[in-house]
């Protein structure tokens, strides 16, 4: 696998009449996936509201279609700029997100076709970085935690999201739900998981892209790898929670969004407030502080 190669997945997926734009990407899940698909930009604008709010410059690593970069740009009104190796999402972004607009209620947002590994900006450009759904497509998610050490000001800020080891997987088995649990003590009772996302996934649930590349991180590996790259966890906890009873509130809510966002959304801040039981979600939600080198 390599940069190139994962730029052409991007690519085929993007030219693609049914996953053109990230509304056409919520319609192809069923009900429960597409509300939280929804969900994440909600987490992740919580998170900004509190951490970017003071920012000055803020870079969305793997911007994708722009819609959390234009929240800072727009609602919050700081300087974003978004990256993404993938230009056909970026031109969706420029046109309905960029400079020159016209628009009053959007910020400034710029949009530059670059690798997270290898961003094409000066040391110490950004007060704040978000990678959302990123790190587990990179190559080598210790160089793209660096590269975003070294665009960080001292201080600086850091926030992800990315697929987690820990998540229940709609599991009602008491073997599994233990194992999951005991995981968050010591991740080594985890089966070994294979980094790879295959081209025809067996599940219908989940009808995604040939990733190619996609690795899973328990909270103690997140933990671990962000410390190597000179990072202070910070605050970290989980979202998208994959409970047997929200099955249950799918087929019940006969899959409108308005009935499962009713039920589900309540749920979910409940479990994201209990302690331990917040990381067994399917995405883990981080934010982390640069460190001073010692």
């Amino acid at each position: 696998m390599t940069l190139t190669s994962i730029k052409d997945i991007e690519r085929t997926y993007s030219m693609r009449d049914d996953y053109n734009t990230p509304e056409k990407r919520a319609l192809v899940r069923p009900p429960l996936d597409r509300h939280f698909y929804h969900q994440r930009y909600t987490e992740v604008q919580r998170l900004l509201d509190t951490f970017a709010r003071e920012a000055h410059t803020v870079l969305d690593v793997g911007c994708g279609f722009g819609i959390n970069t234009a929240y800072v740009g727009g609602t919050l009104g700081r300087r974003a700029v978004g990256i993404d190796v993938d230009s056909i999402k970026l031109s969706a972004a420029r046109d309905r997100w960029g400079e020159g607009q016209g628009r009053e209620e959007r910020g400034c947002c710029t949009f530059v076709c670059a690798d997270a590994a290898q961003p094409p900006f000066r040391a110490g450009t950004f007060d704040c970085i978000l990678m959302t759904e990123v790190l587990e497509h990179l190559l080598s998610p210790e160089d793209g935690l660096k590269a975003c050490r070294t665009l960080l000001r001292d201080g600086g800020w850091l926030i992800i999201t990315t697929p987690g080891s820990h998540n229940l997987n709609y599991s009602n088995n008491p073997l599994v739900v233990a194992e999951k649990v005991l995981s968050l003590i010591s991740d080594r009772v985890l089966p070994p998981y294979h980094n790879l996302h295959a081209e025809r996934e067996f599940d219908w649930r989940k009808p995604e892209p040939q990733y190619g590349i996609h690795y899973h991180f328990s909270r103690q590996e997140l933990d671990a790898l962000l410390h190597r790259s000179g990072f202070e966890s910070v605050m970290h906890r989980s979202f998208e929670f994959e409970i047997y009873p929200y099955l249950l509130i799918e087929f019940l809510t006969g899959g409108t969004m308005e009935g499962i966002s009713r039920w589900v959304s309540p749920m979910e801040y409940l479990l994201q407030s209990i302690p331990w039981v917040n990381h067994l979600g399917q995405h883990l939600l981080w934010v982390a502080r640069k460190q001073p080198r010692r």
